[in-house]
This record gives C-alpha cells, structure tokens and sequence, in this order.
C-alpha cells in the first residue's frame, strides 16, 4: 500500500528565501557574474551571512556558481541568476497577463477561443516539463508538478487515494483572474497545463471557487487502470 504522500519542495521555495535574500538576487539582476567579495561590499555584511545567502540560493536553484580561474592562484567562483531566479526576481506580470486574458476571453469565436487556451496551456505544460522526469513514476512526475508549482510561489502538495497520487492545489494561480472570470476555463486551462506536463490526463476533482479548501486533480488513466485491476481480482 502507498503510504500517504505530502512533498515539501512545493513550498521549500517560499520557505527558503527570506527578505534580505532578496537584496543577493536584485544585485544579480543588475549586475550577472559577480564574486564573494563583491557581494559582501554591496550588501555591507559578513562574509559568513553572504555565504549563507548563496547556498540557498543554489540550493533552490535560483542562482549557479561558475569557476573562473585566474593566472595562478586560486580559482575563484562568480555567482548568475537562472532562468528560474531571473523569473523570480523580476517584476510582476499580473497587469499584462490580466489585459491578454481578457481579449483571449472576449474573442467573438467560441471555438477559436478554446484553441488559444488549449495552445497556451499546452505551451505551459512543455515549458514545466523541462522540470519533471519523464522516465519516473506517475508518483515522481506527479511530485514533480507539485515542486514546479512550489518553485512558482503557488503552495501544492501530494496526497494518495484509493492508490492514485492526487495532485494537491492549496492556492489559486491567478486569484484575480478566477474572481472575475465567469467561466471555468481558467480551470481548464490548468487541468490541460497538468497533463501536457506529466504526460497523462488529470481531472479536477474539486475545486476552490466551489468552496472547496484546495483544487484537486487526479490522474485519469491511472484511475482507470486501478478499477480495471480491482475488477479482474
């Protein structure tokens, strides 16, 4: 029996930078590649407190160290935002995600409104692919998900029922947007985001604009698969 499943990377993000961090990953993104001892003037602490903040950093892959060797000596290390660190200590895109789905949701066309928002969810799910092992288990990518979603300030989590890896949700991606839409496609576009990830369709199972305390999604063919299996035994 699968024992009850409750993946700590979906919030170790959040949980793991802290305010002053924040002043490391501004300095980065002004200015890439800088040392040890740079950091430690510009922020005006201890070595020992910079040291800290870039293994978390590192740790949470928002930053990497490359070595760079000089003349003789000792080769020293410059620290660069990731992708992901680049993401996160960006500014906000809220306003402009808010304009683009509303024009996407007040096209005239039905149908070429739901072929938007399959293709954008689609394109987000190959995006958080990069991010989840294909060759695990449904449990692992499942897992996976939860931590993309972590590393996107959004707290998620594992639970298993009846056998089946069950995709937690614990806030709304885009709060704003599901308060103003009338529709569920917000939701849908989600759903279809999470099965273009793992590779396998999910459904939501319940809901937060319901009045449920968390979005649920549960893998689809696995479900299948297990009432088949209950049958034959």
């Amino acid at each position: 029996m699968m024992d009850t499943l409750r993946t700590k990377s979906a919030t170790a993000l959040s949980d793991a930078i802290r305010p002053i961090d924040q002043a490391v990953l501004d300095l980065l993104r002004r200015e890439q590649g800088l040392t040890v001892h740079t950091l430690i003037e510009r922020l005006e602490v201890t070595a020992t407190a910079v040291r800290q903040r870039l293994e978390r950093l590192v740790e949470v892959k928002l930053i990497e160290r490359r070595k760079e060797a000089i003349g003789r000596g000792r080769p020293q290390y410059r620290y660069f935002l990731t992708s992901l660190g680049m993401r996160y200590a960006a500014a906000s895109y809220a306003d402009l995600a808010s304009a683009l789905w509303h024009e996407v949701m007040e096209l005239p066309n039905p149908q070429l409104r739901q072929r938007v928002l399959r293709r954008v969810a689609q394109r987000m799910g190959q995006q958080m692919r990069t991010q989840i092992p294909l060759s695990g288990t449904l449990t692992q990518r499942m897992q996976a998900v939860a931590a993309a979603f972590g590393q996107r300030r959004v707290p998620a989590g594992l639970n298993d029922l009846d056998h089946l890896p069950i995709l937690q949700v614990h806030a709304c991606p885009y709060p704003e947007l599901a308060q103003q839409s009338e529709d569920r496609s917000l939701c849908e576009m989600e759903q279809e985001m999470i099965s273009e990830a793992i590779g396998e369709s999910v459904q939501l199972d319940c809901c937060r604009l319901d009045g449920h305390a968390m979005c649920q999604f549960r893998p689809v063919l696995a479900a299948n698969i297990v009432v088949e299996a209950s049958v034959v035994t």
